[in-house]
């Protein structure tokens, strides 16, 4: 009685904080007692995907891929947009650095082809290719992996990264096409490369994904935020697949 009379007289604020120093990130509130504060919304902080507040979160965990496997970018490297990820990561073990992409218009990139249809691009060439977030946005998405595929020496090895939670753009013109777990996406690359040289990652747990969707920028999440990795709550997966 005397133990309900002192929870009846403390403000919650007080028990939930004494509750979160015991329990830490295993406190769950009660039915009703959650606090949204500044996530009781129904539109985002920013509609960039957090540009404007330091950048979009998935970049963390896309960095995160490419410097634990920055070993495998080596070589002659071939990436899709600019070469940031090649030079940043690979840095002097790159002897060559090539960037495609299908618009003309990018005066970065040294080889215009569209990975869908690229019969003129030389087989046996890279020692690794870089496809961050690239995927999603080709609709024949198998052509393009066949490409990469044929394209890459043996032993050479495919880096790949994918996002998994994305808002939908109400441009019908909008270039992302596809959705794809890893799971799924093992088995489609198991059509180009031996299934024991195919290696998935997922990283992010609920709070930074919910995070991405709200439009946080990546600086206002802690390290330790980032640092846990929830497999049932991934913002982006990444994929390591080698060359037979």
């Amino acid at each position: 009685m005397l133990k309900s009379a002192l929870r009846r007289m403390v403000p919650d604020g007080v028990v939930r904080h004494f509750k979160i120093l015991k329990y830490g990130s295993n406190y769950v509130p009660s039915v009703g007692k959650i606090n949204f504060g500044d996530f009781r919304r129904t539109k985002p902080f920013s509609q960039d995907f957090g540009y404007v507040r330091g950048g979009p979160i998935d970049r963390h965990y896309i960095e995160k891929f490419l410097n634990f496997h920055s070993s495998d970018i080596k070589g002659r490297v071939l990436e899709v947009g600019d070469n940031k990820y090649t030079l940043g990561f690979g840095k002097e073990n790159v002897s060559k650095s090539d960037i495609l992409d299908i618009n003309k218009d990018n005066k970065k990139a040294n080889i215009i082809a569209d990975l869908t249809d690229a019969g003129h691009l030389p087989s046996n060439t890279y020692d690794c290719i870089i496809l961050t977030h690239v995927i999603s946005m080709i609709y024949d998405y198998k052509s393009a992996l066949a490409t990469a595929h044929r394209i890459l020496k043996p032993s050479g090895v495919l880096l790949l990264t994918s996002g998994v939670g994305f808002k939908i753009h109400q441009n019908p013109n909008c270039d992302i096409h596809w959705n794809i777990s890893d799971i799924c996406f093992k088995k489609i690359l198991a059509d180009f490369f031996s299934s024991q040289r195919i290696t998935t990652k997922r990283y992010g747990n609920i709070l930074t994904m919910s995070s991405f969707l709200f439009g946080i920028g990546r600086k206002e999440l802690s390290d330790k935020e980032y640092s846990h990795d929830d497999a049932d709550y991934p913002v982006i997966f990444g994929v390591r697949a080698v060359k037979d």
